[in-house]
């Protein structure tokens, strides 16, 4: 059997990949995951079509294979396959009955015209991963922020999922070109920091207005982002902002320092984000896919930017320099120099 998962939603695709693949084989012991970016398809080809332990059929799960089948500058509505594609269709015939192929691209909104061309006449189940929206999203929101140690009333939750996706939160538009689904990476990254930031309270409207972009006091999240990259201009804005609203420079500067801590991790591992995410025990591993977006500057700016922010740390419970908001304001400026 062939599985083609795609999003919109990337943590549902992922989640829904997962899953598959753990009810067709509970154990992993006959699960073979690749990543298409580092594989050869002649590799992941041999795979699909040779038998696991014991005889046992296999499951072979690849990621961001199907991106590659649409090629560069190719037409998803063409006749033919596009130009620098790669042919599936000897992975698809060549699958073993008894194994199980699961193909996810989290990124894409739609099967590519090749993929679906390949696929013409196997046995192939293609599974799109809508975000919940509406009460389910309102659901979702409130399951998430107890999972993150905190708590989310309802009417709090409605607040911040209109406040980000104001227009498609509660249904999907007709017309698809305007349609902005609800990211659940991007928004549960929100709640856990909404959690610590309100910690010992529950999530309120209140931190919710303050916090989050779009509200409209909002600033600690773009600030945190400007910062940690180096945007001395943008991050010397919000953080007047910040303090006139009545922000502590200590937390301020304790999350600035976790954002370039995993903004290094993000930017120098070799596999996915949310891989690397696990691997370092982050209650949210799916944090480190929002942070490795929005990171900017190369892997030679990686180390520098994390030992400038060690060594304000060290002036700081050193004494050399005596406020929280000295720190601060140091490690803006290191950041600054080493962008």
């Amino acid at each position: 059997m062939i599985h083609l998962i795609h999003g919109p939603d990337a943590a549902t695709a992922r989640r829904r990949a997962d899953d598959l693949a753990l009810r067709v084989d509970p154990d992993g012991s006959n699960t073979s995951r690749f990543d298409a970016a580092e594989t050869p398809i002649s590799q992941i080809v041999a795979a699909a079509g040779s038998r696991g332990f014991f005889a046992e059929g296999r499951v072979v799960f690849v990621r961001d294979l199907m991106t590659k089948a649409k090629g560069r500058g190719g037409d998803d509505d063409g006749d033919s396959p596009a130009s620098g594609a790669i042919d599936l269709a000897p992975l698809f015939t060549g699958t073993a009955l008894e194994n199980t192929l699961i193909l996810v691209d989290p990124a894409l909104t739609a099967i590519p015209a090749a993929v679906k061309r390949a696929a013409r006449d196997k046995d192939v189940e293609t599974i799109s991963c809508e975000p919940p929206r509406g009460r389910d999203l309102i659901r979702w929101t409130v399951r998430t922020a107890k999972e993150s140690g905190g708590e989310l009333a309802e009417d709090a939750a409605r607040e911040l999922v209109s406040s980000l996706y104001p227009q498609t939160w509660q249904s999907k538009p007709s017309n698809p070109r305007y349609d902005r689904p609800p990211d659940l990476d991007l928004l549960r990254t929100r709640i856990e920091t909404l959690a610590m930031f309100a910690y010992p309270d529950p999530i309120s409207q209140r931190h919710i207005r303050a916090l989050v972009e779009g509200a409209p006091d909002d600033r600690i999240f773009a600030f945190v982002e400007a910062a940690a990259n180096g945007d001395l201009a943008q991050a010397a804005r919000q953080l007047e902002q910040l303090l006139s609203a009545g922000e502590e420079p200590a937390k301020l500067a304790a999350q600035v320092f976790n954002q370039i801590e995993l903004g290094a991790i993000a930017g120098s591992a070799r596999i996915d984000p949310a891989e690397a995410g696990r691997q370092i025990g982050l209650s949210n591993p799916n944090q480190l896919v929002a942070i490795a977006r929005s990171r900017r500057g190369g892997p030679d700016s990686l180390l520098p930017q994390v030992l400038s922010a060690l060594d304000s740390e060290r002036n700081f419970k050193g004494g050399k320099l005596r406020q929280p908001i000295d720190e601060l304001l140091d490690i803006l400026a290191r950041m600054a120099s080493v962008r």
